[in-house]
């Protein structure tokens, strides 16, 4: 069984390698070029051309009218919970996320409610959203409370796990019962698209992340699509340490971050950006062959996706079945050994020592996907 599944990941993946990592950026002499221009032009912090580019191509890739750029995806999602404001309030997030998503509320001042995942499919589940809500909520004053603790439930955090959209139609009609926010955590979901729309244009906010290890890098870096031009305002002015514009005095109003990205990261990413559709391309092609590979497979399979959305395949992830997943971790050893480096998925946040005793549905999905989910090498081969 083990050989048989290796066999069937080595046959989509490149012939010759010393080591295949989940995955891997790829740099254009034009990347570099730009870096070393940008370097040459001394604007290497937070003014510059290549913010202003960036910015622009991700206008036209996202359909977002107002974009911040930010020095991570963490500090993207920390700037929209603290905008709407999450002081000691809950906030609803799946458990299958990766931990910046958690670690954001506890930063912003609040406090997770974590939620279970579908059982199809990684991202929360709106049925499940509902039932829980049913058996926690009450309503007082136009706010939702959680009747066991007494705090506002302020938000839901929906995570697009992996690059896969989430049904943030179903779920928005729920919030809208319990006047709850919606805010996006696109993190690895740059390109993909619900219906022909690039996510995080209908919340209030949608976060991406340009890690080093998503579809574009700047290194480090993230940014904000922001529905509202009251809010990009705000946060643009909270975001440059709330310095007051003037050609030579340096005050400021209130207590700001520096937390925007450098023009030196910018450049690095403006000619992936510009190339973001061949690399959205070779995703579909590589994942397409897993998707052959394990077609009716007898031990393994991976996850269907509703024909309305247009995943960008960030990260492919196996599934073992439910009879085979006492080989999971013997699976990923073997796979280890070939140099052929996947991974877990996420571990369920409410299963981390910080996050054990917050408050949390049911959750089942969310484990079982972990034990046996693997993130396979999903990098731009051809």
């Amino acid at each position: 069984m083990i050989n048989h599944i290796i066999d069937k990941i080595k046959s989509c993946l490149p012939d010759k390698y010393k080591q295949l990592d989940i995955h891997e950026p790829s740099f254009q002499r034009k990347d570099i070029d730009n870096v070393a221009k940008c370097i040459e032009s001394t604007y290497v912090s937070t003014k510059g051309k290549y913010i202003d580019h960036f910015t622009e191509k991700l206008t036209k890739v996202t359909g977002s009218k107002n974009i911040l750029l930010t020095n991570s995806g963490t500090s993207a999602l920390f700037l929209s919970l603290k905008t709407i404001n999450i002081d000691s309030c809950e906030v609803l997030m799946p458990s299958m996320t990766f931990v910046a998503t958690a670690n954001s509320v506890i930063d912003a001042g609040g406090i997770p409610n974590f939620i279970d995942s579908s059982s199809e499919s990684l991202n929360a589940c709106p049925i499940s959203i509902e039932k829980y809500l049913k058996s926690i909520a009450t309503y007082k004053n136009k706010l939702c409370l959680n009747k066991f603790t007494g705090r506002v439930i302020k938000a839901l955090i929906v995570v697009h796990a992996y690059g896969e959209p989430a049904n943030l139609t179903a779920i928005k009609r729920i919030t809208k019962k319990y006047n709850i926010q919606v805010i996006e955590d696109g993190a690895g979901a740059l390109g993909s698209h619900v219906n022909d729309k690039h996510i995080g244009l209908s919340s209030r906010f949608c976060i991406l992340s340009f890690n080093g290890n998503k579809i574009v890098t700047t290194g480090m870096g993230g940014a904000i699509l922001i529905k509202n031009k009251k809010d990009y305002e705000s946060i643009k002015h909270l975001i440059s340490t709330a310095r007051v514009p003037h050609p030579w005095k340096v005050e400021h109003d209130k207590a700001g971050y520096n937390l925007r990205m450098a023009n030196i990261n910018a450049a690095l990413g403006d000619g992936q950006l510009s190339r973001i559709r061949s690399i959205l391309n070779n995703k579909k092609k590589l994942h397409s062959k897993y998707r052959n590979a394990f077609h009716d497979n007898k031990y393994c399979f991976l996850h269907e996706y509703n024909s309305s959305i247009k995943p960008n395949h960030w990260i492919t992830n196996l599934y073992l079945k439910e009879k085979y997943k006492k080989y999971h971790q013997v699976l990923i050893e073997a796979l280890h050994k070939e140099n052929i480096m996947v991974r877990e998925l996420w571990k369920p946040q409410h299963l981390n020592n910080m996050y054990r005793k917050m408050p949390k549905s049911t959750i089942v999905n969310a484990n079982k996907h972990w034990k046996t989910g693997i993130s396979l090498p999903s990098s731009y081969y051809k």
